[in-house]
């Protein structure tokens, strides 16, 4: 390795002699202004240069390689680790930067709407369509959100599907308060019968509820219960969060005609957006009618409430504000979660 220093009127002078001693291939290590008048006086033309260059890689042959120093290595490697992270900086920035095409007066807005969650490019079109106000700005967002209740469209029920841990089974008892509340007879059905505390859980809320609980194995088990039982009320079904795909798949084998239950995506709040997408990617997601939004409580950011009911473009049936049974449940109007999107309140 060949270290040399270069001083030139300024660094093209510089790296021009640098190219013409060392060759195109030489590195620079660092540059500098140097003292060059008189009394220590110091030139701002002036430019120190210092270039290094493998000596293994020139054309003129070398009888002896001398040894580099670990320092200069070290120093090397690292400048070209920075060059790829720059690379990789530019590449990632390249589709946003050119249409952040927001004035400093919606600036705050911007930041705001990013720091609770919401999506980048999400936040530029909603800050297309609306002005420099933050009430223009939720009408944007109520204006995307779309609400669809569990006591309006779901008179035959719910069959609940989601990842594993997500609260589908708190999540269904809360459902099944509010339409006892509602003087609706509810029919339980389980498809998780492999956890006993699922089970016993279940069985604890057909005793309050004074309603029957089917537990079943598999999918195929259905059609007998559903069709006897969806005429005296409301169904739900409860399932395990690790079959989600092949129960849906199932149930399109098992019911060609339609499955007259609706089938309600559940969703953890707290989940970021990638997460999120890759479980709901997971499923046939042409078979899903409507989210949900469980663990809102614990969330610290809501932009992925509007993220979400983007991506997947269903209706939003509910969410669930925290774990008691049955009054953390909520259907949300477009004005409180566009106010929790951009308020967090």
């Amino acid at each position: 390795m060949k270290i040399k220093k270069f001083v030139g009127k300024n660094f093209k002078e510089a790296l021009e002699t640098v190219k013409k001693d060392l060759g195109p291939d030489a590195i620079i290590l660092s540059s500098k202004s140097v003292k060059t008048g008189p009394f220590g006086i110091i030139s701002k033309d002036a430019v120190e240069v210092t270039a290094a260059i493998d000596e293994s890689e020139s054309r003129e042959p070398v009888n002896e390689r001398q040894p580099v120093s670990v320092e200069v290595e070290e120093i090397i490697r690292e400048l070209r680790g920075l060059r790829d992270e720059m690379g990789f900086l530019k590449e990632t920035l390249r589709p946003i930067v050119p249409t952040l095409r927001i004035g400093k007066d919606k600036k705050g807005l911007f930041n705001l709407l990013v720091k609770q969650g919401v999506d980048t490019q999400f936040a530029i079109i909603l800050l297309e369509r609306s002005s420099d106000s933050l009430d223009s700005l939720k009408n944007a967002l109520k204006r995307d959100l779309k609400i669809q209740g569990p006591m309006n469209a779901e008179d035959n029920g719910l069959i609940f599907l989601g990842p594993p841990g997500v609260g589908k089974t708190t999540t269904m008892s809360k459902v099944a308060h509010a339409l006892a509340a509602e003087k609706k007879h509810v029919n339980l059905i389980s498809l998780d019968d492999n956890r006993i505390g699922s089970i016993a859980y279940m069985k604890d809320l057909s005793r309050q509820l004074r309603c029957p609980l089917k537990v079943i194995r598999k999918v195929s088990d259905l059609p007998k219960i559903v069709y006897r039982e969806m005429g005296r009320g409301p169904i739900l079904i409860d399932t395990p969060g690790y079959e989600y795909k092949g129960i849906l798949e199932d149930i399109k084998d098992i019911f060609p005609s339609g499955f007259p239950v609706k089938r309600c995506f559940l969703m953890d709040a707290t989940m970021d957006t990638q997460a999120a997408v890759k479980a709901w990617q997971g499923c046939n997601i042409d078979m899903i009618d409507s989210i949900g939004f469980t663990k809102l409580d614990m969330a610290t950011q809501y932009g992925n409430l509007y993220n979400l009911s983007l991506l997947t473009g269903r209706p939003l049936s509910f969410i669930a504000t925290g774990p008691d049974v049955p009054d953390d449940l909520r259907v949300p109007t477009p004005e409180f979660l566009a106010g929790l999107i951009i308020g967090g309140v």
